[in-house]
C-alpha cells in the first residue's frame, strides 16, 4: 500500500460517522400509517350510520383515561431531560394517543368481521412469505405487522362491501387527511420535545417542578 493510500484510509477513519438522514424515512412511514388509519376510519364513518358518534365517544373516553396516566409518568421525562413541563408534555401526548387508540378500537369493533378476516389473512400471508428467511424474531415481528395491516385493509374492504359509495368517498377523505396529519404529529412531537425549557434547580440540586405553577 502506498503512503498516499494509507494516509487517505487513516483520515477516513478519523472522520466522524455521517449522521443518518432518518427524517424522510420517518415522515414517509408516518404518512403511510396515517393514510391507512384515516382510510379505515373514514370508511367506517361512511358505511355505518352511527359510527361517527361511537368513534368520537370512544376517542374521548380513551383520551380522558390516558391523559392523567401520561401526566403521572412525566416525572421520568423530568428526571432524564430535566425539563420544566415534562408532565404537561407527556399528558398531552398520552391524550392524543388515547384518542387515536379509541378511534382505532371503535373502528375495528364496528367492522369486526372484516378486521378479523384481514388480521388472519395478513398474518398468514406475511408468515408464508417470510418462511424462507431465517430469524424467528424477524418472522414474528413481520407477522404482527402483516396482521395489523391486514386488519386495516380488511376493515376498509368490509365497509366498502356494506355501503360502497359513501365508504369509498369517506375513505378517500380519510386517506388524504391521514397522509397530512401523520407527519405533522411527528414534527409536532419532536419540535415540542426539543423546545421544552430546562427545569430550575434548588440549592441542594433537586429539580423544581413548575408545571402547574404561575
Amino acid at each position: 500500500m502506498s503512503n498516499q493510500a494509507f494516509q487517505y484510509d487513516f483520515n477516513q477513519l478519523r472522520l466522524p460517522p455521517q449522521s443518518r438522514r432518518w427524517w424522510p424515512k420517518a415522515l414517509a412511514i408516518c404518512a403511510v400509517l396515517g393514510g391507512i388509519y384515516g382510510a379505515a376510519l373514514g370508511s367506517a364513518i361512511g358505511a355505518v350510520l352511527p359510527s361517527l358518534h361511537v368513534i368520537v365517544a370512544a376517542a374521548a373516553i380513551l383520551a380522558v383515561i390516558c391523559g392523567p396516566i401520561g401526566a403521572r409518568a412525566g416525572f421520568f421525562l423530568d428526571v432524564v431531560r430535566q425539563v420544566r413541563y415534562g408532565r404537561l408534555f407527556t399528558g398531552t401526548v398520552a391524550t392524543i394517543g388515547g384518542a387515536i387508540l379509541g378511534g382505532f378500537l371503535a373502528t375495528m369493533v364496528l367492522l369486526a368481521l372484516g378486521a378479523i378476516l384481514g388480521t388472519v389473512g395478513g398474518w398468514l400471508l406475511v408468515r408464508a412469505v417470510m418462511a424462507l428467511r431465517h430469524g424467528v424474531v424477524r418472522r414474528f415481528l413481520g407477522g404482527i405487522a402483516g396482521a395489523v395491516l391486514g386488519m386495516f385493509l380488511g376493515a376498509t374492504l368490509w365497509a366498502v362491501r356494506i355501503n360502497q359509495a359513501p365508504a369509498l368517498t369517506d375513505a378517500a377523505w380519510g386517506l388524504g387527511i391521514g397522509i397530512i396529519v401523520g407527519p405533522l404529529l411527528l414534527l409536532l412531537f419532536i419540535g415540542t420535545l426539543r423546545s421544552l425549557p430546562a427545569a430550575r434547580r434548588r440549592d441542594d440540586g433537586s429539580i423544581v417542578d413548575t408545571t402547574f405553577q404561575k
